[in-house]
């Protein structure tokens, strides 16, 4: 059996928020909550057109994971337009060979390859991971934008290696295939993750376990306490993990003096198949009022080659004020604030260890309180092990 470990993590300094700074934080992420929740959905298809710079990527490596549809397609095609060498990182190679055609029909100069990749799996991301070292290229951007809204059917809520569906495609993967990848980024890489709207109504409790136990779900983790348990609310927790690793990645590769940068973004109400997946679609207002609300009112959402142009900016812009905000969550092109800035060290150290742990791997991270603005750096420490250890859940049991 391969080793599991986690290394310890010292708890950093955990600076207390004065109380007025909390009232305005919280304030702050109160109106981006309506904002994103209500004005930007309803209002999706009638916002104001995004502005995307064009830049030269000529000799830049991306990969955009799902991207044979939707957002990831959008991705795919903006970057292609801009000369970057694409990777399709797809479960269904035939559609993502009908993405491929489609795309090169708008950048028709463009060098587009197809990598075969299922997030929903351990194995799945670690095939792609040791496919792509087998190569040794250089990535200068990696697009974590694979995922789903619901499990396969109401059976398999649970994927092979024991991990609630959502929480292993949308998130888990984007843990492991960052660890197994890292040697591989440009020393100025952008990590980006399609995040969503969804951030403000998950929430995570420092009570946790320390690892997760096979087949189960787990409130405060998977889904918020008080909170009913359906697709919607599982989706949305992954995505408030996204934005946290985030945070946290930028904080790690700051410490260690990198130029590497991690930014998790909302898309906005975007149309995409997205909400054409049955779990999706057949949402009763009764047990999923959010999926059922956004499926019935899809016509107001705007096009995915729109939505997903805030995420197209943060791969592509180096620009200082861009980079200092690495680590926020952002919507229409702007940092703005999130539940991620009331957590403490201690319970985003938590959230870093139970992913870890689930992940079976060993990655050292340098906590640090956190920052009272994007300028704020924190300490040193150590480098990732270079060795890939993972263990499957289904080996996995519940840490003491």
């Amino acid at each position: 059996m391969a080793r599991l470990a986690v290394r310890g993590i010292a708890m950093g300094s955990d600076k207390k928020m004065s109380f007025l700074k909390r009232a305005v934080t919280t304030a702050a992420i109160n109106y981006n909550a309506f904002m994103a929740l209500t004005v930007h959905v309803l209002c999706a298809r009638f916002l104001s057109h995004q502005k995307l710079d064009k830049k030269d990527l000529t000799g830049k490596n991306a990969i955009v994971t799902g991207s044979n549809i939707g957002l990831g397609k959008g991705i795919a095609m903006h970057l292609a337009q801009m000369n970057a060498t694409i990777y399709l990182a797809c479960r269904n190679l035939k559609k993502a060979e009908a993405a491929r055609e489609d795309l090169l029909k708008s950048a028709p100069n463009a060098t587009i390859h197809i990598l075969e990749l299922d997030t929903s799996t351990i194995e799945g991301c670690r095939k792609f991971c040791n496919d792509w070292a087998v190569t040794g290229k250089t990535i200068d951007i990696l697009m974590h934008n694979a995922g789903v809204g619901c499990p396969p059917s109401p059976d398999t809520m649970y994927g092979p290696d024991g991990f609630e569906h959502m929480y292993m495609t949308n998130f888990l993967s984007n843990v492991i295939m960052t660890f197994m990848l890292e040697k591989y980024l440009a020393d100025d890489a952008r990590i980006v993750m399609t995040s969503s709207p969804g951030v403000f109504v998950a929430a995570f409790t420092p009570d946790f376990a320390p690892q997760s136990t096979k087949d189960t779900m787990e409130a405060g983790f998977n889904y918020a306490k008080g909170q009913k348990v359906n697709n919607s609310a599982l989706y949305s927790s992954t995505k408030l993990m996204q934005v946290c690793f985030a945070r946290l990645l930028t904080q790690k590769y700051r410490a260690e003096g990198k130029g590497i940068v991690a930014h998790a973004f909302s898309p906005g109400y975007a149309a995409s198949d997205f909400f054409s997946k049955s779990g999706v679609a057949t949402a009763k207002a009764s047990n999923d009022p959010i999926w059922w609300l956004l499926v019935r009112n899809v016509n107001l959402a705007m096009p995915s080659e729109e939505g997903c142009k805030t995420g197209v900016m943060l791969a592509t812009d180096k620009r200082k004020a861009i980079s200092e905000a690495g680590g926020m969550w952002f919507e229409r092109m702007k940092p703005k604030r999130s539940p991620i800035d009331l957590y403490d060290d201690a319970l985003l150290d938590r959230m870093w260890n139970r992913w870890c742990m689930d992940a079976g791997i060993h990655w050292d991270h340098a906590p640090s309180s956190l920052p009272d603005s994007p300028l704020d750096s924190p300490r040193d420490c150590k480098s990732p092990l270079d060795t890939v250890e993972i263990t499957p859940a289904k080996s996995i049991e519940r840490a003491a």
